[in-house]
């Protein structure tokens, strides 16, 4: 039997609320106990007790995982819990806001008109928000400068170069080149000498990396976890059909954001990449499993830096895509309801995005 959550008080504090909406899904799933939820999310189960306790606000990846294990919609957590995030960032200001409706909606992650670069350092701060980095993590995601320095630069005790300004960019995300120009230009409203080193920093960069378009690189590591919590779950041999349906969302949902990501940079590609791309586009269409092969072409593609996490979503998703394979093909087994194993019938993919089309 699972031990008893510690009631909450009744209190206008939205941090608390949450947590006690937490802790009512749980009960709404039938208490499971900790342990189980941890086995089914891939947390530990302190974690998930943390999350309920109304102290501190836990991450997306602790919330996802909290409430796939009691059988809920994440998605409908998301925006709650991205303006609890935001309060406890102290983001404030309508140029803040206005970014960040901005990039919610369009996915486009260019600035909005600063007045002064006080403003412009203001809206990196609400760019690394957005993507949920603090100084160390960009650091790691830009190892061009440590923490110390994205942090002494944001806080205006260091100038705002144009090399860093890049850094930055390139570890939250801003892949699109049109973007890049556009911070570039507004960094150019300052300071002139920096806005011309933006410029010609700009013009050396290999034409590779000029086919991605911005990517939300919160989002894409949410679902990699779920791609590789469902992974885990197979091989724990915990294998149903809603841990297979949980896994086929996944999937595609990362297909989704990576094609979405190079259909917003608007640049056409080369005949070889354009036909791996539409490679992958048909085949979902087709409700089959993409190739191998075509993944391989894809995600360097949308993916061009951090090389360490796109070797992680590449893994992911043939590994997710070798089981979805098996799955179709009836190869896989599930446990049914009196211990027996039962064929798994095959299952294909629906895409019900709109998927981008290179020209």
């Amino acid at each position: 039997m699972a031990r008893p959550m510690k009631q909450l008080p009744r209190t206008n504090d939205p941090l608390v609320a949450f947590a006690r909406d937490l802790q009512a899904l749980r009960k709404q799933a039938g208490n499971p106990p900790l342990a189980l939820m941890a086995e089914h999310s891939g947390l530990s189960t302190a974690t998930l007790s943390n999350a309920h306790t109304g102290k501190k606000l836990p991450t997306w990846a602790t919330v996802n995982g909290y409430v796939l294990a009691c059988g809920g919609d994440p998605e409908s957590w998301s925006a709650r819990w991205e303006s609890l995030r935001l309060a406890a960032a102290g983001v404030t200001g309508d140029l803040c806001r206005e970014a960040l409706s901005r990039w919610e909606r369009t996915g486009n992650l260019t600035p909005p008109h600063a007045a002064d670069e006080g403003e412009l350092r203001e809206l990196l701060k609400t760019l690394l928000d957005f993507n949920g980095l603090s100084h160390r993590t960009l650091a790691k995601q830009a190892p061009g400068y440590s923490h110390v320095t994205y942090g002494a630069v944001l806080r205006g005790a260091r100038p705002l170069k144009a090399k860093i300004l890049y850094q930055i960019l390139i570890g939250c995300g801003v892949y699109s080149l049109q973007s890049q120009e556009a911070w570039f230009h507004l960094l150019s409203s300052f300071s002139r000498s920096e806005g011309v080193e933006g410029g010609k920093l700009l013009a050396r960069v290999d034409r590779p990396l000029r086919y991605a378009g911005d990517l939300d690189l919160k989002m894409l590591k949410a679902i990699l976890e779920r791609l590789e919590r469902g992974r885990g779950l197979f091989a724990a041999d915990i294998v149903s059909r809603d841990s297979i349906n949980s896994l086929r969302t996944a999937y595609e949902d990362m297909l989704a954001l990576l094609l979405s990501s190079l259909q917003r940079s608007q640049v056409q590609l080369p005949p070889k990449l354009a036909f791996a791309l539409n490679r992958v586009v048909g085949e979902l269409r087709n409700s089959s499993v993409p190739n191998p092969a075509a993944i391989d072409a894809l995600v360097p593609l949308a993916m061009p830096f951090h090389p360490r996490l796109r070797t992680r979503v590449t893994m992911a998703l043939k590994n997710a895509g070798e089981l979805l394979r098996r799955a179709e093909a009836g190869e896989l087994n599930i446990r049914g309801v009196a211990g027996l194993r039962l064929s798994l019938p095959p299952s294909p993919l629906h895409v019900q995005r709109t998927t981008p089309t290179a020209s």
